[in-house]
């Protein structure tokens, strides 16, 4: 069983790896799809971000996810080790398509779908469960309100009151550089949120916190960022609407704000439904005619198809694992 807790470890640091490139889409993504940021300087510094959230805020998430769901005492190495493996391919699978998911979803569904067939129905906390699934639904509600407000209150308080272009240009180069802070703030929120998400199970399994599991999984997420980041943050900053630095600013501390108090109470949410629902929002203060709606259209699919196939995949990895163990 030691080396079996391995592996899972290195299946940690491989999902933390692939949930950081899969989000950090939401810390930067609108920063480059604006041109207030290059890809590469947007990374880095997302990357930075992320760590400092990782190692200071990630504790609330990994409670949540570690012990939440399914109890501690009834976690064991082959159901965590279930969970890592489903949870990690389904994202390699939609980071390889870029399609910005959420990881939350997918370790979420991976948990219950192994505690259903590992401890049974009535172990599970469905309590937690269902404050779960209502922060899915209402983030990106909120976030998509959120920037809609947000863009609106700018256009009619700042933007329709410039005339001259050069003042214009002007403004654009100022909220340029607030969304470099409202992009490192959403790196930081990704970071706390990814990190627990994908050590959650980990920590649990070793039987508590260790300095050594935070900073090698902070920067399982900063080596997933820098290197395989740019494929989400690219759907996310040009491919759904068109973006210059104030809508980019509205959608990123509209979205940062709403993740922030997520996070705060433990809430594995998805920032990138929630960033997601405000570009939406700022695209439609603009009007309908901005918004890509194909683009939207496979986002949403494959945010739907993430729980199933994450819960049941789920249960015939664990029931195939138990089956193997007993061969062994």
């Amino acid at each position: 069983m030691d080396s079996l807790l391995l592996v899972s470890v290195i299946l940690g640091l491989y999902f933390a790896f692939n949930i950081a490139a899969n989000d950090i889409g939401n810390s930067v993504g609108t920063a480059v799809g604006s041109g207030a940021l290059s890809m590469r300087r947007a990374l880095f510094l997302g990357a930075f971000f992320a760590f400092l959230g990782a190692l200071f805020f990630g504790g609330n998430v990994i409670r949540t996810i570690g012990e939440g769901i399914i109890p501690s005492d009834s976690f064991s190495v082959i159901a965590g080790f279930a969970v890592i493996l489903t949870a990690a391919l389904w994202i390699t699978v939609t980071l390889l398509r870029g399609i910005p998911i959420s990881g939350s979803d997918a370790m979420v569904s991976a948990v219950i779908g192994v505690g259903l067939v590992s401890v049974g129905w009535s172990k599970l906390n469905f309590n937690t469960v269902i404050y779960i699934i209502l922060s899915w639904i209402l983030s990106p509600m909120i976030g998509f309100f959120s920037g809609f407000l947000t863009y609106s209150v700018i256009k009619v308080g700042v933007i329709r009151r410039v005339k001259r272009i050069s003042v214009r240009d002007r403004l654009e180069k100022l909220f340029a550089y607030l969304q470099m802070l409202s992009s490192s703030f959403s790196a930081f929120n990704v970071g706390a949120l990814d990190f627990g998400v994908a050590m959650g199970v980990i920590f649990t399994l070793s039987g508590g916190s260790s300095s050594f599991l935070k900073i090698v999984g902070a920067l399982g997420l900063v080596m997933g960022i820098i290197f395989v980041g740019d494929r989400v943050t690219e759907t996310i900053g040009r491919r759904i609407t068109e973006l210059v630095p104030t809508r980019g600013f509205s959608a990123q501390v509209a979205a940062s704000i709403v993740s922030f108090v997520f996070i705060s109470y433990g809430m594995p949410i998805s920032p990138t439904q929630t960033l997601v629902g405000s570009v939406i929002g700022v695209g439609l203060a603009r009007g309908t005619s901005t918004l890509k709606f194909d683009v939207i259209k496979d986002i949403g699919y494959t945010w739907i198809l993430t729980i199933p196939a994450c819960l049941i995949l789920g249960v015939v990895t664990y029931s195939v694992l138990r089956v193997l163990s007993g061969l062994l």
